[in-house]
């Protein structure tokens, strides 16, 4: 094993999965020695798993070079576990070899727990090693872990094994890779917290990365905590068996750090004593606990739209980037929270809507859809009652309202609800025998939030549309009905970021197109009640551009184009019954099946890295539609109606428009 430690007080702790089990193996007073005739008149090595070790200049841990060290230890008579011995070590760093010799003196628990201290021949800095007695493969082995050097700071940990000089020659001093303690290589590529007075000189917790773990190695990087410019790099081992060496460069400073480790990527938990230079417990203790995956957060609370984002900010946070970037900020505040409080930070830090504008855009314009078809309808005279026939003429017509939307959240994604309205005009007439076309033009205006109070964000739409619709005589009172139309959406976001204080906007336009064939039969029923069975096949689609937000700093987003598209086959029946001469009851009923049933899947890119998808709430295929209206008509070929729709679904859809509709001749 390497020596020559300059030693400060050396700092070191036992293992532990209970603090109450820290046992100091350099006490003072003489022990009963079961380990004595173990270590007695012995001599050990490194064997070739662990020739393995890690050499860094004094002033960084953060770029370690692969070392080769075997160390042989001579060790003496051991009375109550207390011996000494020789050592003499071996370095290869590259073509450099360098040896150096140091007298021991040790110490070993009646529990295993194992202090050596290593004096170099030729005088200056001594090196502390630590570790516990282990049985390997029947044999008995002491799992060894030290640091050692001057302006070399070299890191070994290794099973010492005993052998006979006369029959044995232990391998050289090559640095042979090895896997000999794969139970912690996911350590490599993880964000962890950590709370040391003795590090920090407060107990406010600081961050760092593990960057790499090579064979029981680990290095990385790490800052103070908040406020603190505090920066430091790290470079440890973990044993098979738990056990952690962890030191620390902090400006030159060298601390070291021992303990153990006991859980996995989402629990580990690292508890570090200090320890003065007599291998003396001090009191200090350090915690050094993983940052959970915020993926694991966001499944656990059920946010399933979230968990992309969860994973490409993690990502970061596993990296130097995560501490010193322009996400540093971000992330220190997400790993100062857990729980729903993590979870609807994850959530904030999404598009608005978790991606479903345009879904909810497309919800808004089906009410125009509706409006259209009712109008359709009230073209054709064929087979109407006396109070809804309709003459060859050309009319115009004007229908104002009013909505009210909401959609649950599904499946671990928010929903949202939205109020406005708009109007629709349209001029129409009689164009050839049994033909009848209009055109229109309408305005409607949604003001879109999402349905999850911890996650604030808004989505105002305004959209201007124009189409054309017609009805042909089939015969047998039986007619073919058209539409088409397109739109301008233009859309303004605001996406409030509670757990950093910032809100995101942006605006961005997006196209609608629509396109919807139907046939229909008008069947009277004596001169008062109509009956009109129809089946509409609908396509829409919504086409949104790209868009850049501003205002939140490295948690803007870059949000990719998105494509809305359903097709809506509709069977629907209406009825018409003439209260009056002049006044008609209306009610109408339908049920809708979407043949493209797809998702809202959209991706966009943090400003401070980071790309993922994420999902809007996934609704049913299913639409069903119920109506009711009351209309009067005047002599003169006016007329008013007053109308109520609703939509609605079983995956927690609900839409109801209020309307009012005015009709002249002209």
């Amino acid at each position: 094993m390497p020596l020559h430690i300059r030693v400060k007080p050396v700092s070191f702790g036992v293992v532990a999965l209970s603090t109450a089990a820290l046992v100091c193996p350099g006490i003072a007073a003489a022990q009963s020695g079961p380990w004595d005739s173990t270590i007695s008149n012995t001599h050990w090595y490194v064997p070739v798993p662990q020739l393995l070790a890690y050499t860094a200049p004094a002033t960084s841990f953060a770029n370690p070079i692969p070392t080769g060290d075997q160390t042989i230890w001579t060790l003496g008579t051991s009375v109550n576990g207390v011996f000494t011995g020789t050592s003499s070590a071996t370095l290869t760093i590259g073509p450099l070899v360098t040896t150096s010799d140091s007298n021991i003196e040790g110490r070993v628990t009646p529990s295993g727990e194992i202090a050596m201290v290593f004096t170099p021949t030729t005088g200056g800095a001594t090196t502390i090693g630590l570790g516990t007695m282990q049985t390997r493969d029947g044999v008995t082995a002491m799992e060894m872990q030290m640091i050692t050097g001057t302006s070399l700071l070299v890191s070994h940990w290794a099973y010492m094994l005993p052998y006979d000089p006369a029959n044995f020659t232990p391998p050289p001093p090559l640095p042979v890779p090895a896997n000999s303690s794969p139970q912690w290589a996911w350590t490599g590529g993880t964000p962890w917290r950590i709370v040391s007075p003795a590090l920090f000189g407060t107990a406010a917790p600081g961050t760092l990365v593990i960057t790499d773990y090579k064979n029981g190695y680990f290095w990385g990087v790490g800052k103070g905590p908040a406020g603190s410019p505090k920066t430091y790099t790290l470079l440890g081992s973990i044993t098979p068996e738990g056990r952690v060496l962890f030191n620390t460069l902090t400006d030159a400073q060298l601390m070291s750090l021992y303990g153990g480790i006991a859980g996995d990527a989402s629990t580990a938990v690292m508890v570090l004593g200090s320890y003065d230079a007599t291998a003396i417990f001090t009191g200090d203790l350090t915690s050094v606990s993983v940052v959970r995956p915020y993926g694991e957060t966001a499944a656990a609370m059920n946010n399933r739209s979230a968990i992309g984002a969860a994973e490409a900010l993690y990502a970061i946070a596993s990296t130097p980037a995560g501490l010193f970037g322009p996400m540093g900020p971000t992330l220190d505040a997400l790993n100062a929270i857990s729980g729903a409080a993590l979870s609807s930070a994850l959530s904030q830090t999404l598009p608005v809507l978790n991606g479903a504008a345009s879904q909810a855009t497309a919800n808004s314009q089906r009410v125009l859809q509706q409006i259209v078809v009712d109008r359709l309808e009230d073209i054709d005279a064929k087979g109407r009652a006396p109070t809804h026939a309709e003459p060859a003429h050309r009319h115009i017509w004007m229908r104002p309202f009013g909505t009210f939307m909401h959609q649950g959240s599904r499946s671990g994604a928010p929903g949202y609800q939205s109020d406005g309205g708009g109007v629709v005009a349209g001029v129409d007439g009689t164009v050839a025998p049994g033909l009848s076309l209009g055109a229109f033009f309408a305005y409607l205006n949604n003001r879109i939030d999402g349905s999850w109070s911890a996650v604030p964000g808004k989505l105002d739409v305004n959209s201007y549309l124009i189409g054309t619709y017609g009805t042909y005589d089939l015969g047998h009172a039986m007619s073919l009905d058209m539409r088409l139309d397109v739109g301008l959406n233009r859309n303004d976001t605001r996406r409030t970021i509670q757990f950093m204080g910032t809100t995101a906007s942006s605006d961005y336009d997006s196209y609608s197109a629509h396109a919807g064939v139907g046939v229909r039969r008008t069947l009277a029923f004596g001169d008062k009640a109509l009956l009109t069975p129809s089946l509409r096949l609908d396509y829409l689609q919504i086409n949104a551009d790209a868009y850049a937000e501003s205002g939140a700093g490295a948690l803007d987003l870059r949000v990719n184009s998105q494509l809305y598209q359903e097709l809506m086959m509709t069977a629907d029946l209406k009825v018409d019954y003439a209260l009056t001469d002049s006044v008609a009851l209306t009610m109408q009923g339908g049920v809708g099946y979407n043949l493209l049933d797809n998702d809202t899947r959209i991706t966009a890119t943090y400003a401070g890295g980071g790309s993922f998808a994420t999902y809007g709430p996934d609704v049913s295929p299913w639409l069903f539609s119920a109506g009711a209206g009351l209309v009067g008509h005047s002599d003169n070929d006016m007329s008013l109606g007053i109308h109520y729709n609703i939509q609605a679904s079983p995956t927690g859809y609900l839409n109801q428009t209020g309307s009012v509709v005015l009709k002249m001749r002209i």
